[in-house]
């Protein structure tokens, strides 16, 4: 199977939305210490001062015309996406693809921090990472869920390691059972793996 449009460019869009905001947060700060530069006035300092303010005025420029790019690619991939939707599915489904993408990356989502208490004198609270849930997480973290009039496509990327694995192969069902709750409208097929891809495939009733 193919990705679609909308799940090749999810999350380069998803990127490139945060991109936008963090360097137009960043040249707003670049811009407010430029100008609480000029109301120092030490002569010593003016030379250093003018330095550090060409600089503030460069990084200011440059972070707004990254967020000026990042925020039109970002709005023309969803125009895009808007318009075909118009002419061949339904503009509502766009956004039903969106809000089910995340609701079902936050329901794969493990947590990586296990605490355990170990008890010699005192008690001692020791936080742990699991490796495993980092590697599942980090793959599963990609996944979308394209919705259609005809069809639902879920696509999941496969972790790399045999742990990880194992563990998204007990999910199976319950990702079968969280789609079709979430379309009830739909046949869901068993997932069938290809490569390093999951997919789960529904087809209206």
């Amino acid at each position: 199977m193919r990705k679609s449009f909308f799940q090749r460019n999810y999350n380069i869009t998803i990127r490139l939305t945060l991109l936008g905001a963090i360097s137009y947060l960043l040249s707003i700060a670049s811009y407010l210490l430029n100008q609480a530069f000029d109301n120092v006035d030490i002569a010593k300092l003016k030379d250093c001062l003018i330095f550090v303010q060409d600089k503030l005025t460069t990084v200011e420029h440059c972070t707004k015309f990254l967020a000026v790019i990042s925020m039109i690619v970002a709005v023309l991939l969803i125009v895009i996406e808007l318009i075909q939707r118009f002419f061949n599915d339904s503009v509502w489904n766009y956004f039903k693809s969106v809000y089910q993408t995340m609701r079902l990356r936050q329901f794969l989502r493990q947590d990586e921090k296990s605490k355990s208490v170990i008890t010699i004198d005192s008690q001692t609270t020791v936080t742990k990472f699991n490796p495993i849930l980092k590697t599942f997480n980090k793959a599963v973290s990609k996944c979308t869920v394209d919705v259609r009039k005809d069809s639902v496509t879920v696509f999941i990327r496969y972790p790399k390691t045999q742990q990880a694995q194992k563990l998204l192969r007990e999910m199976e069902t319950h990702i079968k059972e969280e789609v079709s709750s979430r379309n009830p409208d739909y046949y869901f097929s068993s997932p069938s793996r290809e490569k390093s891809k999951l997919w789960i495939v529904g087809t209206r009733r």
